[in-house]
């Protein structure tokens, strides 16, 4: 469960690292994503290789980190250790487990950027805790915590900071209408907010989701060219900074966008970087890249939590407007991110799969294997040239379905934890209500 600033709880965590230089207002946002968790004697917290992006500090007993056999540090609730998230990065180096019952916190950290920051990003820190410490509601607070414009030039942000218009919204107000055309990008300073869809004009409202501090929005409808999917109401009295279509377009959206060229995606692949089809369903089965996995645009925001930040992606799409999309919305929450140009557009035809293409076997090694064969033409079967350009495309074949397989892997093994943290969290509650 969330916590009360007010509460012992939260003055506990009112002393740790970063929370004891935030300001009231802002600690109040991160107190309502905090999550207050159990462990027994012995239970682990963590493993090593743990690629969950999650901030865990210690509220009550002691934990052991430990390398196998091999027992490194005792951390017990109030000391000064205590004060800092364990061992935080990502992939975990080390083991956690519980000595005697625990209590403990969970906060997924894109809500705290103050951790493991890379050496380009230092100085962007320095600028959060300066421009909390001087003014807790100053824009600029509120435009570094967004990973990607953070990651902007410091003219770029400049310019961003001449050109960033702050409004007041009151209770109820629709602050953009669904159908509506695309005129800006809104980041929320203060209040909260609630995201509506209707399928049709006499269809009952569905809600979405609510955003709160440090959220935006806006943002997809501009890039794609197209009007407002959803409705967005301010939910209490809310302060807004917003940015106009063409300075967003050219202040924001272009410079934090990255990209390349179909020939250099093997170099990518061969690199550990997963290829994802942002198209739909349809559209994919119809005709796609041998190696990409298929996550559609309008679904992508609930699969990140299964993706690894760690992990490189590459995403493609039709002609590449989806994709920039896809990529925006990525970067938004710090994943590294490239987009192949233009899409498969300039894709040649002959390197898609499509559905009605027929293989011997599943078996990805036989059905390239077989491929391979019929790619043979017996009258120049002593021709050592053709002989070995065959080899040579059976082998890149075999290199992008092993690939393929590594992603799909990694994907089974990221909705592999979420489940399991799901079902241990489940277990303790039952534990702990007596069923």
């Amino acid at each position: 469960m969330s916590i009360k600033i007010d509460s012992s709880d939260g003055g506990i965590i009112r002393q740790m690292i970063p929370f004891s230089t935030m300001s009231n207002h802002i600690f109040k946002v991160i107190c309502r994503k905090i999550m207050i968790d159990m462990a027994e004697d012995g239970a682990c917290l963590f493993q090593r290789g743990d690629n969950h992006n999650e901030l865990i500090y210690l509220l009550e007993g002691s934990i052991s980190l430990e390398a196998g056999e091999l027992k490194l540090e005792m951390i017990t609730a109030g000391s000064e250790s205590a004060k800092f998230a364990i061992a935080h990065q990502l992939p975990r180096k080390i083991d956690a487990f519980a000595q005697g019952d625990v209590r403990f916190l969970r906060l997924d950290a894109m809500f705290v950027h103050s951790i493991d920051v890379k050496d380009t990003e230092k100085k962007a820190h320095y600028e959060i805790q300066k421009a909390k410490k001087a003014d807790s509601e100053d824009c600029k607070s509120t435009l570094f915590m967004i990973p990607v414009i953070r990651s902007l030039s410091p003219m770029n942000l400049r310019k961003i900071s001449e050109v960033l218009e702050e409004i007041n919204v009151e209770k109820e107000e629709v602050v953009i209408d669904q159908g509506g055309i695309g005129q800006y990008f809104y980041l929320i300073k203060k209040g909260e907010c609630l995201v509506s869809y209707k399928p049709s004009e006499h269809a009952k409202t569905i809600k979405i989701e609510k955003l709160d501090v440090w959220s935006t929005f806006g943002d997809m409808a501009m890039i794609l060219g197209e009007p407002y999917a959803e409705t967005v109401t301010a939910l209490f009295n809310m302060q807004l900074l917003r940015i106009r279509k063409d300075k967003f377009l050219k202040l924001i959206k272009d410079p934090s966008l990255t990209f390349i060229d179909f020939i250099e995606l093997e170099l990518w692949q061969d690199k550990g970087a997963v290829l994802l089809d942002v198209r739909p369903a349809d559209e994919y089965d119809e005709l796609h890249l041998p190696t990409a996995l298929n996550v559609p645009l309008f679904s992508l925001a609930i699969h990140l939590r299964l993706l690894a930040k760690n992990q490189h992606y590459i995403i493609v799409c039709e002609d590449g407007k989806a994709s920039e999309a896809a990529a925006f919305l990525m970067k938004k929450y710090g994943f590294d991110v490239k987009i192949i140009r233009n899409g498969l557009n300039y894709v040649p035809r002959g390197v898609l799969l499509g559905e009605n293409q027929t293989v011997s076997n599943d078996d990805p090694l036989e059905r390239s294997f077989v491929e391979g064969l019929r790619q043979i033409n017996p009258d120049t079967l002593l021709d050592s040239d053709d002989i070995n350009d065959v080899l040579r495309d059976d082998n890149r074949t075999l290199k992008q379905d092993l690939t393929h397989l590594k992603t799909q892997f990694i994907t089974i093994e990221n909705e592999k934890r979420e489940l399991e943290r799901s079902l241990d969290s489940l277990s303790k509650r039952i534990r702990r209500s007596g069923g």
